[in-house]
Protein backbone atom coordinates (compact mmCIF):
# COMPACT_ATOMS: atom_id res chain seq x y z
CA UNK A 1 0.00 0.00 0.00
CA UNK A 2 1.77 4.09 -0.86
CA UNK A 3 0.96 4.52 2.82
CA UNK A 4 3.09 2.32 4.09
CA UNK A 5 5.86 2.66 1.00
CA UNK A 6 5.90 6.22 2.28
CA UNK A 7 6.22 5.59 5.71
CA UNK A 8 8.74 3.47 5.20
CA UNK A 9 10.84 5.61 3.23
CA UNK A 10 10.28 8.18 6.06
CA UNK A 11 11.34 6.21 8.45
CA UNK A 12 14.59 4.89 6.58
CA UNK A 13 15.58 8.52 4.87
CA UNK A 14 15.35 9.20 9.04
CA UNK A 15 17.54 6.93 10.40
CA UNK A 16 20.19 7.23 7.21
CA UNK A 17 20.43 11.21 8.23
CA UNK A 18 18.96 12.32 4.63
CA UNK A 19 16.87 14.55 4.29
CA UNK A 20 12.77 14.30 3.84
CA UNK A 21 10.84 16.22 1.51
CA UNK A 22 8.49 18.34 3.10
CA UNK A 23 4.80 18.27 2.38
CA UNK A 24 2.34 21.33 1.78
CA UNK A 25 -1.00 22.22 3.62
CA UNK A 26 -0.23 21.11 6.94
CA UNK A 27 1.34 16.85 5.54
CA UNK A 28 4.12 17.94 7.10
CA UNK A 29 3.16 17.56 10.95
CA UNK A 30 2.74 13.64 10.77
CA UNK A 31 6.98 13.06 11.28
CA UNK A 32 9.10 9.93 11.12
CA UNK A 33 8.41 9.88 15.07
CA UNK A 34 4.63 9.93 14.81
CA UNK A 35 4.73 7.26 11.89
CA UNK A 36 6.93 4.73 15.00
CA UNK A 37 4.74 6.21 17.18
CA UNK A 38 1.78 4.21 15.97
CA UNK A 39 3.79 1.36 14.55
CA UNK A 40 4.67 0.53 18.10
CA UNK A 41 2.10 1.55 20.55
CA UNK A 42 -1.59 0.48 20.69
CA UNK A 43 -3.85 3.59 20.75
CA UNK A 44 -7.33 3.54 20.69
CA UNK A 45 -10.34 5.98 21.23
CA UNK A 46 -14.24 6.41 21.78
CA UNK A 47 -16.46 6.91 18.92
CA UNK A 48 -19.61 8.19 19.38
CA UNK A 49 -21.44 5.17 21.40
CA UNK A 50 -17.94 4.85 23.23
CA UNK A 51 -17.11 1.86 21.06
CA UNK A 52 -13.48 1.39 21.29
CA UNK A 53 -11.55 2.08 18.08
CA UNK A 54 -8.03 1.52 17.00
CA UNK A 55 -5.78 4.23 15.79
CA UNK A 56 -3.85 2.87 12.82
CA UNK A 57 -2.13 4.30 9.91
CA UNK A 58 -4.22 3.35 7.26
CA UNK A 59 -4.92 6.66 4.77
CA UNK A 60 -7.73 7.50 2.57
CA UNK A 61 -7.70 8.23 -1.50
CA UNK A 62 -9.13 11.59 -1.43
CA UNK A 63 -7.14 14.93 -1.76
CA UNK A 64 -6.82 17.91 0.42
CA UNK A 65 -7.50 19.85 -3.05
CA UNK A 66 -10.98 17.73 -3.06
CA UNK A 67 -11.74 18.15 0.65
CA UNK A 68 -11.61 21.72 0.79
CA UNK A 69 -13.23 22.08 -2.77
CA UNK A 70 -16.51 20.84 -0.77
CA UNK A 71 -15.40 21.75 2.68
CA UNK A 72 -18.87 23.88 2.71
CA UNK A 73 -20.83 20.28 2.99
CA UNK A 74 -18.44 18.38 5.21
CA UNK A 75 -18.36 20.74 8.39
CA UNK A 76 -22.13 21.91 9.93
CA UNK A 77 -22.89 24.10 12.84
CA UNK A 78 -25.39 23.42 14.80
CA UNK A 79 -27.26 26.35 17.41
CA UNK A 80 -28.68 25.16 20.56
CA UNK A 81 -30.42 27.52 23.11
CA UNK A 82 -32.73 27.27 25.58
CA UNK A 83 -35.60 27.78 23.12
CA UNK A 84 -34.66 24.83 21.33
CA UNK A 85 -32.25 22.68 23.27
CA UNK A 86 -33.63 19.75 21.73
CA UNK A 87 -33.80 20.40 18.25
CA UNK A 88 -31.26 22.64 16.37
CA UNK A 89 -31.16 25.61 14.17
CA UNK A 90 -28.44 24.88 11.05
CA UNK A 91 -26.44 27.86 10.56
CA UNK A 92 -24.21 28.57 7.14
CA UNK A 93 -21.56 30.89 6.76
CA UNK A 94 -22.92 34.35 5.67
CA UNK A 95 -26.54 33.05 5.06
CA UNK A 96 -27.94 36.11 7.22
CA UNK A 97 -31.66 34.40 6.64
CA UNK A 98 -30.58 31.19 8.55
CA UNK A 99 -29.42 33.30 11.05
CA UNK A 100 -32.26 35.66 11.10
CA UNK A 101 -34.59 33.01 11.44
CA UNK A 102 -32.61 30.68 14.15
CA UNK A 103 -32.75 32.05 18.02
CA UNK A 104 -29.02 32.97 17.70
CA UNK A 105 -29.22 36.55 19.87
CA UNK A 106 -25.70 38.22 19.40
CA UNK A 107 -26.54 40.12 22.86
CA UNK A 108 -25.43 36.47 24.40
CA UNK A 109 -22.48 34.66 25.03
CA UNK A 110 -21.70 31.96 22.85
CA UNK A 111 -20.12 28.85 22.93
CA UNK A 112 -18.73 26.62 20.60
CA UNK A 113 -17.89 22.92 20.49
CA UNK A 114 -16.67 20.33 18.83
CA UNK A 115 -15.71 16.67 19.04
CA UNK A 116 -12.35 14.46 17.84
CA UNK A 117 -11.55 11.33 15.66
CA UNK A 118 -14.13 9.34 15.06
CA UNK A 119 -16.64 11.40 16.68
CA UNK A 120 -19.68 13.74 15.42
CA UNK A 121 -22.02 15.72 17.29
CA UNK A 122 -23.67 13.00 19.08
CA UNK A 123 -20.63 12.35 20.56
CA UNK A 124 -20.26 12.87 24.66
CA UNK A 125 -17.56 15.09 23.93
CA UNK A 126 -20.41 17.40 22.53
CA UNK A 127 -23.07 16.04 24.10
CA UNK A 128 -21.89 17.00 28.01
CA UNK A 129 -21.01 20.40 27.84
CA UNK A 130 -23.71 21.62 24.88
CA UNK A 131 -26.10 19.98 27.93
CA UNK A 132 -23.92 21.35 30.88
CA UNK A 133 -23.65 25.01 29.04
CA UNK A 134 -27.68 24.58 28.60
CA UNK A 135 -28.98 23.99 31.43
CA UNK A 136 -27.25 26.58 33.44
CA UNK A 137 -26.59 29.92 31.35
CA UNK A 138 -28.61 31.78 29.03
CA UNK A 139 -26.14 31.43 25.67
CA UNK A 140 -25.96 30.57 21.88
CA UNK A 141 -24.46 27.22 22.04
CA UNK A 142 -22.69 26.43 18.27
CA UNK A 143 -21.82 22.92 17.39
CA UNK A 144 -19.44 22.13 14.73
CA UNK A 145 -19.88 18.92 13.35
CA UNK A 146 -16.93 17.71 11.25
CA UNK A 147 -17.52 14.07 11.20
CA UNK A 148 -17.73 13.27 7.34
CA UNK A 149 -13.61 14.06 7.93
CA UNK A 150 -13.26 13.07 11.12
CA UNK A 151 -14.75 9.96 10.90
CA UNK A 152 -12.06 8.41 8.40
CA UNK A 153 -8.35 7.49 8.90
CA UNK A 154 -6.46 9.45 11.54
CA UNK A 155 -3.68 10.76 9.05
CA UNK A 156 -6.38 11.43 6.87
CA UNK A 157 -8.28 13.38 9.42
CA UNK A 158 -6.04 15.05 11.12
CA UNK A 159 -4.09 16.63 7.70
CA UNK A 160 -7.57 18.36 7.42
CA UNK A 161 -7.43 20.01 11.01
CA UNK A 162 -5.87 23.27 9.40
CA UNK A 163 -8.71 23.66 6.84
CA UNK A 164 -11.51 22.65 9.00
CA UNK A 165 -10.18 25.18 11.68
CA UNK A 166 -10.01 27.81 8.60
CA UNK A 167 -14.04 27.17 7.84
CA UNK A 168 -14.80 27.20 11.65
CA UNK A 169 -12.72 30.84 11.93
CA UNK A 170 -14.81 32.42 8.61
CA UNK A 171 -18.56 31.50 10.83
CA UNK A 172 -16.58 33.14 13.74
CA UNK A 173 -15.80 36.19 11.87
CA UNK A 174 -19.08 36.18 9.87
CA UNK A 175 -21.40 36.20 13.49
CA UNK A 176 -19.33 38.94 14.27
CA UNK A 177 -20.17 40.55 11.56
CA UNK A 178 -23.91 40.07 12.95
CA UNK A 179 -22.90 41.28 16.09
CA UNK A 180 -21.63 38.52 18.20
CA UNK A 181 -19.28 39.45 20.96
CA UNK A 182 -15.62 37.86 20.45
CA UNK A 183 -14.92 38.86 24.52
CA UNK A 184 -17.95 36.43 25.40
CA UNK A 185 -16.96 33.80 22.97
CA UNK A 186 -15.48 30.84 24.01
CA UNK A 187 -14.15 27.92 21.74
CA UNK A 188 -13.71 24.25 23.11
CA UNK A 189 -12.47 21.21 21.53
CA UNK A 190 -11.58 17.89 22.34
CA UNK A 191 -8.69 16.09 20.90
CA UNK A 192 -8.24 16.86 17.29
CA UNK A 193 -11.17 19.13 17.62
CA UNK A 194 -8.58 20.80 20.25
CA UNK A 195 -6.25 21.98 17.36
CA UNK A 196 -9.62 22.64 14.89
CA UNK A 197 -10.63 25.65 17.74
CA UNK A 198 -7.00 26.80 17.96
CA UNK A 199 -6.90 27.12 14.68
CA UNK A 200 -10.28 28.47 14.30
CA UNK A 201 -9.37 31.24 16.89
CA UNK A 202 -6.07 31.88 15.24
CA UNK A 203 -7.25 32.37 11.56
CA UNK A 204 -10.59 34.67 12.45
CA UNK A 205 -10.32 38.70 11.55
CA UNK A 206 -10.15 39.86 15.61
CA UNK A 207 -9.19 37.88 18.86
CA UNK A 208 -11.25 35.51 20.83
CA UNK A 209 -11.63 35.17 24.27
CA UNK A 210 -10.91 31.96 25.34
CA UNK A 211 -10.54 28.47 23.51
CA UNK A 212 -9.95 25.45 25.41
CA UNK A 213 -8.19 22.15 24.47
CA UNK A 214 -9.48 18.95 26.14
CA UNK A 215 -6.33 16.50 26.10
CA UNK A 216 -5.20 18.17 22.36
CA UNK A 217 -4.09 14.95 20.12
CA UNK A 218 -0.08 14.54 20.02
CA UNK A 219 -0.08 11.43 17.31
CA UNK A 220 0.54 13.59 14.08
CA UNK A 221 1.22 16.89 16.52
CA UNK A 222 4.52 15.61 18.17
CA UNK A 223 6.49 18.71 16.37
CA UNK A 224 3.87 21.03 15.03
CA UNK A 225 4.27 24.48 15.81
CA UNK A 226 1.78 27.22 16.26
CA UNK A 227 -0.78 27.64 13.32
CA UNK A 228 -0.63 23.71 12.61
CA UNK A 229 -1.95 22.72 16.17
CA UNK A 230 -3.25 24.67 19.12
CA UNK A 231 -1.38 27.29 20.72
CA UNK A 232 -0.89 29.78 22.97
CA UNK A 233 -0.67 33.00 20.59
CA UNK A 234 -4.16 31.57 19.43
CA UNK A 235 -6.59 33.77 21.69
CA UNK A 236 -6.12 36.61 24.68
CA UNK A 237 -6.62 33.03 26.69
CA UNK A 238 -5.90 29.67 25.50
CA UNK A 239 -6.43 26.63 28.46
CA UNK A 240 -5.30 23.22 27.95
CA UNK A 241 -6.33 20.24 30.16
CA UNK A 242 -4.09 17.44 29.74
CA UNK A 243 -5.65 13.96 30.51
CA UNK A 244 -3.76 11.43 28.32
CA UNK A 245 -0.33 13.29 28.20
CA UNK A 246 2.12 11.31 25.96
CA UNK A 247 0.04 8.81 24.42
CA UNK A 248 -3.05 10.24 22.46
CA UNK A 249 -3.25 13.48 24.21
CA UNK A 250 -0.27 15.95 24.86
CA UNK A 251 2.11 16.35 27.84
CA UNK A 252 4.04 19.51 27.00
CA UNK A 253 2.49 22.66 28.03
CA UNK A 254 1.41 24.92 25.30
CA UNK A 255 -1.36 26.98 26.68
CA UNK A 256 -1.10 30.33 28.50
CA UNK A 257 -2.44 27.65 31.32
CA UNK A 258 -2.07 23.97 31.47
CA UNK A 259 -4.16 21.96 34.21
CA UNK A 260 -2.26 18.19 34.74
CA UNK A 261 -5.48 16.52 36.33
CA UNK A 262 -3.94 13.14 38.23
CA UNK A 263 -0.71 13.99 36.82
CA UNK A 264 -1.88 14.57 33.11
CA UNK A 265 -0.96 11.08 32.05
CA UNK A 266 -3.64 8.40 33.26
CA UNK A 267 -6.94 9.05 35.17
CA UNK A 268 -8.28 8.14 38.53
CA UNK A 269 -11.23 5.39 38.32
CA UNK A 270 -9.46 4.52 34.96
CA UNK A 271 -8.48 0.86 35.55
CA UNK A 272 -8.66 -0.65 32.33
CA UNK A 273 -7.56 1.28 29.78
CA UNK A 274 -6.69 0.13 26.72
CA UNK A 275 -5.12 2.62 24.44
CA UNK A 276 -5.86 5.70 26.63
CA UNK A 277 -9.09 5.79 25.58
CA UNK A 278 -10.80 6.42 29.17
CA UNK A 279 -8.20 8.79 30.51
CA UNK A 280 -8.18 11.34 26.75
CA UNK A 281 -12.40 10.84 27.62
CA UNK A 282 -11.84 11.94 30.94
CA UNK A 283 -10.97 15.93 29.77
CA UNK A 284 -14.77 16.66 28.21
CA UNK A 285 -15.91 15.16 31.23
CA UNK A 286 -14.25 17.36 33.67
CA UNK A 287 -15.20 20.42 31.56
CA UNK A 288 -18.99 19.55 31.43
CA UNK A 289 -18.64 19.31 34.91
CA UNK A 290 -16.77 22.46 35.62
CA UNK A 291 -19.48 24.40 34.62
CA UNK A 292 -21.95 23.76 36.91
CA UNK A 293 -20.04 22.00 39.89
CA UNK A 294 -20.02 24.13 43.43
CA UNK A 295 -16.83 22.82 44.59
CA UNK A 296 -14.66 23.48 41.14
CA UNK A 297 -11.55 21.95 39.90
CA UNK A 298 -9.18 23.81 41.84
CA UNK A 299 -5.16 23.50 40.93
CA UNK A 300 -2.04 24.39 42.28
CA UNK A 301 1.18 26.40 40.29
CA UNK A 302 4.09 23.71 40.60
CA UNK A 303 6.99 22.82 38.49
CA UNK A 304 5.64 18.73 37.87
CA UNK A 305 3.58 16.43 39.39
CA UNK A 306 5.71 14.94 42.03
CA UNK A 307 6.66 17.32 43.79
CA UNK A 308 2.39 18.78 44.12
CA UNK A 309 2.11 15.15 45.33
CA UNK A 310 4.72 16.02 48.20
CA UNK A 311 3.71 19.10 49.07
CA UNK A 312 6.87 21.09 48.02
CA UNK A 313 4.29 23.61 46.10
CA UNK A 314 2.14 24.48 48.97
CA UNK A 315 3.14 27.68 49.33
CA UNK A 316 1.93 28.55 45.45
CA UNK A 317 -0.79 30.13 43.98
CA UNK A 318 -4.29 27.75 42.49
CA UNK A 319 -6.28 28.44 40.01
CA UNK A 320 -9.98 27.11 38.75
CA UNK A 321 -9.41 24.58 36.03
CA UNK A 322 -12.03 24.70 33.41
CA UNK A 323 -15.28 27.22 32.06
CA UNK A 324 -14.81 28.93 35.10
CA UNK A 325 -11.09 29.58 34.54
CA UNK A 326 -9.40 32.56 35.71
CA UNK A 327 -8.28 33.83 32.68
CA UNK A 328 -5.43 35.34 33.98
CA UNK A 329 -3.80 32.26 35.43
CA UNK A 330 -0.23 30.91 34.09
CA UNK A 331 1.81 28.37 34.30
CA UNK A 332 1.18 24.65 34.93
CA UNK A 333 -1.16 23.10 37.62
CA UNK A 334 -1.77 20.28 39.29
CA UNK A 335 -4.61 19.20 41.13
CA UNK A 336 -6.00 15.21 42.19
CA UNK A 337 -9.57 14.21 41.08
CA UNK A 338 -12.49 11.89 42.46
CA UNK A 339 -12.50 8.37 40.42
CA UNK A 340 -15.74 8.94 39.67
CA UNK A 341 -18.70 11.50 39.02
CA UNK A 342 -18.48 13.99 40.73
CA UNK A 343 -15.16 14.45 39.80
CA UNK A 344 -14.61 17.64 41.57
CA UNK A 345 -12.43 18.04 44.75
CA UNK A 346 -13.13 21.51 45.54
CA UNK A 347 -10.46 23.51 47.12
CA UNK A 348 -6.72 22.34 47.80
CA UNK A 349 -6.72 22.55 51.60
CA UNK A 350 -3.04 22.32 52.58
Amino acid sequence: METHLLISLLLICTAAGLPVEKKSYNNDIFTPMDYALLENTTAYMYDDNENLVELTLDDDIESLDETQMNIANRVFFFLYTKKNSIIPRTLYVNDKNSLKSSNFDPSKPTRFITHGWMNSRSSLACLLIRDAYLKNEDSNVIVVDWGSISRRPYIWASNRVVMVGQFVSTMIDFLEEQGMDLSKTILIGHSLGAHVVGLAARNAQNKVNFVVGLDPAFPGFSLAGPGSRISSDDAEYVEIIHTNGGLLGFLTAIGHSDFYPNGGERQAGCLMDPGGACSHARSYRFFAESISSPLGFHGRNCSDFARFKMGLCNDQHTSLMGHKSQLHARGNYYLLTNSNSPYANGPILA
